[in-house]
């Protein structure tokens, strides 16, 4: 069994707008403007087993198709249906159920209303997505924070910790700019069409980990890591503990530390 992401990019402009121009899944997405709207990002990924002649498990054109049409016709058409992203994913989704003929089949579908808030729907076998009550919306919001760690533990000699960490284990310390990923996950309430309070998570998430994080040295400052190695991995299982149970009916799903570019560790329930 093999699995295909794609994705579209597009700006809900006014459908009067949007011109005559052939679509294309370009960087920049279609369509595109300079006007001061918002620019979203809607992917999906699907699983099945590829061609055996072309190696495709599906022609991407294809999907570009399903998600620019979806687009074009429920989100620019119509955007005052879909007050809330929640609400936004959710008509997408089963939308995309509707009009999906492929022997393939959807695994997530998900759409960024900016670079740093995600909402998407994991499809499951079992889950009737057209009825409200069994749709499970995620919910991924990223946060920052500024923090210095050495490396070291210290039931091992100084030797052995110089070669295990290397530079990392400077007894100065070093810093790092860390990107902090947090998905929830809960049912779309009908009254708000959110899964949560996104002030109130925000709020949570400043007051439990970023104040307790940002701008201090890990090892001296934050009484967790006195015996616990501030590695990225312990990181992200220490901002999983302090934020698990703290959002109501929703549930905290994942925690993904990006210690850099390059490198990220996370936690999952």
């Amino acid at each position: 069994m093999l699995r295909l992401s794609r994705e579209i990019r597009f700006s809900l402009v006014s459908p009067d707008s949007i011109g005559a121009v052939e679509s294309k899944n370009s960087w920049a997405g279609w369509p595109s403007t300079n006007a001061m709207v918002p620019a979203l990002v809607l992917g999906c990924v699907i699983e099945g087993e590829p061609d055996s002649e072309s190696g495709y498990l599906c022609d991407v054109s294809k999907i570009d198709g399903l998600l620019r049409s979806i687009a074009t016709d429920l989100l620019i058409g119509h955007p005052q249906r879909f007050p809330t992203g929640e609400l936004m994913i959710r008509g997408v989704c089963r939308e995309f159920l509707k009009r999906w003929n492929h022997t393939s089949s959807l695994v997530s579908i998900s759409l960024s209303t900016n670079p740093y808030l995600e909402f998407s729907i994991h499809v499951e076998q079992d889950m009737n997505l057209m009825a409200d009550e069994d749709v499970t919306v995620h919910l991924t919001q990223q946060f920052e924070f500024s923090a210095a760690h050495r490396l070291h533990c210290s039931q091992l000699s100084d030797e052995k910790n110089r070669q295990l960490f290397g530079k990392c284990n400077n007894p100065a310390g070093h810093g790092h700019n860390y990107v902090l990923d947090i998905t929830l996950s809960n049912q779309v309430e009908n009254q708000t069409g959110a899964i949560v309070s996104l002030g109130e998570f925000e709020a949570t998430v400043k007051e439990l980990v970023i104040d307790r994080l940002d701008h201090q040295h890990l090892n001296h400052d934050v009484a967790y890591f006195a015996d616990v190695n501030p590695t990225v991995e312990n990181i992200a299982a220490a901002v999983f503990e302090w934020l698990d149970g703290h959002f109501g009916e929703a549930t905290l799903e994942r925690v993904r530390v990006y210690e850099t570019p390059k490198t990220w560790a996370e936690c999952t329930r």
